[in-house]
């Protein structure tokens, strides 16, 4: 198989819509698209030979890493399940920009349909944050994908000039060589971040591609309360305290299994497994 496409995911009312929406971003039939998560798939999507679900109640990048595993394909993609892929083939794009040797992955851009204040974390901001909320006023709909411009990542221990890498198409194998996300992190927008700094660490070419899907997500909603809630009171302290450590300086490869370490069921959004 080619590629694999998967994400963490619980709203299974847009999953049949994602999924048909895939036609939009590769021509390439021989794929599969893998949900993680707790829920079952929807009557739709049962029985189609190229989705599957894996099972999990744990955080979101708990259940990025457990797509991974579980991906078939030479190539993979995560994806989020809170929009669409964009009709720009950006998949089939990234395969022809993308480098020929093994560290080579393209990362995608998005477009969010939700407000600036959606990169406003907390009730106090710095000066820098402030100004990189202003940025967001000044065009909503755009990521910003360097390390350097983007007003919460401006550590001392990550340089400025390390692309972000949010969603990309890179091989799989090398992706799991490199140890996939560190599961600490609870959720992937910052984990990603870490990832990023870990995959140019090793000297992997990251290439910036087209938009790749538009999400529709709102920050303040209930559903992604808990993105909120991880964001403020965990990664962004633990990217903080990573990358202000000299010992993480030139970090590269983590431990694949580290998953095994995040708990099982994520409370802040599911209380058990019933």
């Amino acid at each position: 198989m080619k590629l694999s496409i998967f994400l963490a995911g619980i709203r299974t009312q847009k999953w049949l819509t994602l999924y048909e929406s895939i036609s939009n971003a590769t021509s390439i039939k021989d794929y599969e698209l893998v949900f993680v998560g707790p829920y079952p798939l929807p009557p739709e999507l049962e029985g189609i030979d190229n989705v599957r679900l894996i099972e999990d109640w744990g955080c979101p990048s708990r259940c990025y890493q457990l797509g991974l595993l579980h991906s078939r394909g030479e190539y993979v993609v995560w994806a989020a399940d809170d929009g669409i892929f964009c009709p720009t083939l950006s998949i089939d794009k990234a395969f022809d920009s993308m480098p020929k040797h093994h560290k080579g992955m393209v990362s995608f851009s998005f477009i969010e349909g939700a407000t600036a204040g959606q990169r406003a974390f907390g009730p106090a901001f710095s000066a820098k944050q402030q100004k990189h909320i202003a940025q967001l006023k000044n065009n909503p709909r755009t990521m910003l994908w360097t390390m350097g411009e983007n007003a919460v990542l401006c550590l001392a221990g990550i340089p400025g000039h390390y692309r972000v890498v949010m969603n990309a198409l890179i091989r799989r194998d090398y992706f799991m060589e490199i140890g996939g996300w560190d599961c600490r992190f609870e959720h992937i927008g910052v984990g990603s971040n870490d990832l990023a700094v870990r995959l140019q660490n090793d000297g992997a070419e990251v290439i910036v591609g087209d938009e790749f899907m538009d999400l529709d997500q709102e920050f303040a909603t209930p559903d992604h309360l808990p993105i909120e809630q991880s964001h403020i009171e965990n990664d962004l302290v633990l990217i903080k305290s990573i990358y202000g450590d000299p010992a993480s300086q030139g970090k590269t490869k983590i431990d694949f299994d580290n998953w095994k370490k995040a708990p099982e069921v994520w409370t802040r959004r599911f209380k058990a497994k019933s």
